[in-house]
């Protein structure tokens, strides 16, 4: 039988999923000697022959790096503006991650997708949801340290995570993403001095701290939560290192010169969307940051198959960054060069 390499990510993603759940020290013991990303490599890599000249998903179409000139010791909130200045469709399965931080050393990532998914909090089914927000951290797999009205996931297939989603009724427009430190849960206080690594899979051990994910339409003011994550500590830092990203996940780009209709996981690269998009108002604890600079690598997160694949990786996106207006502007989806 022939698989669709989206059918393919869903099977792994379900699979994961519905793992019978490791035990803490389980978890704990297997990160003693590995992290997210080979935990990541791990899961995906896979001895599937692929055609040639194709690009895997999911792609990394930009990672694009702020650095601030220290932590923040006392972490509030963190929003940014994300404006789209055309029509994404429905079909194109395009992810905007405009926050990659960390809160007291626990990665987290977020934002907004077209394709979203999850279990939903009311009987546990799995659905597919259209387009939705996400908001996802690492190094903690209980429900309990999620709180939705839409939909969650407890998973391994991209290293040990927890996530919330929920629909959302997102396309061109200007939006902002947010994060807001909410309520306490009481419980054992962590130690003054820690190694992120004491602190992984915590919840039920040690005090946590509610963080909140809202998107606002800033055209018709109305705002959706998407839901909240716990957090180990009372007071949160967030570390000095900013990540946003653009993904396109499920399908793969078919570059052959003539159009081989490989079938319904592969995308004809005359046919990849463009998306103008820009990145405002960075916000951390309600104050504006301009950064000095932003630097923008274009290909540089990709499936780790891709290196099965003979074949340079085209360049599908472009970046300007204005140090005075604090305005990213990214062109997505248009080959540039070889």
């Amino acid at each position: 039988m022939r698989y669709s390499i989206h059918s393919i990510l869903l099977l792994l993603s379900l699979s994961s999923t519905c793992l019978l759940a490791q035990t803490k020290e389980e978890l704990k013991k297997k990160y003693e000697n590995s992290d997210l990303h080979k935990e990541t490599e791990k899961k995906m890599r896979n001895s599937r022959v692929y055609p040639d000249s194709v690009i895997l998903a999911p792609l990394h179409f930009t990672n694009s790096f702020v650095t601030l000139d220290s932590a923040v010791s006392d972490f509030q909130s963190f929003s940014i503006d994300v404006e789209i200045l055309n029509d994404i469709p429905d079909d194109y399965a395009f992810y905007i991650s405009p926050f990659n931080i960390s809160l007291n050393g626990m990665p987290i990532y977020g934002g907004i997708q077209t394709h979203s998914d999850g279990f939903s909090v009311k009987d546990n089914s799995y659905q597919q949801i259209g387009r939705g927000g996400i908001f996802s951290r690492w190094y903690e797999r209980s429900k309990e340290a999620t709180r939705s009205k839409g939909y969650y996931n407890s998973s391994d297939g991209e290293g040990d995570f927890i996530s919330v989603r929920n629909k959302l009724n997102w396309n061109k427009g200007k939006y902002r993403l947010k994060l807001s430190k909410a309520d306490y849960v009481s419980g054992k206080a962590i130690p003054e001095h820690y190694n992120p690594k004491d602190l992984y899979f915590a919840w039920g051990d040690m005090e946590h701290t509610w963080v909140t994910y809202t998107v606002e339409n800033l055209e018709t003011k109305k705002i959706d939560t998407i839901g909240s994550m716990a957090f180990p500590g009372k007071k949160l830092v967030m570390g000095k290192s900013i990540i946003y990203f653009t993904e396109q996940y499920h399908k793969a780009f078919d570059f052959a010169s003539k159009d081989r209709k490989l079938g319904e996981g592969y995308l004809r690269y005359k046919d990849i969307p463009v998306i103008d998009m820009t990145l405002s108002n960075l916000r951390i604890n309600d104050k504006e940051f301009i950064p000095k600079e932003i630097k923008t690598h274009h290909n540089r997160t990709h499936h780790p198959d891709q290196d099965q694949i003979a074949m340079p990786m085209p360049v599908l996106s472009t970046d300007s960054y204005n140090p005075t207006t604090g305005v990213l502007t990214y062109r997505i989806g248009k080959l540039v060069k070889w």
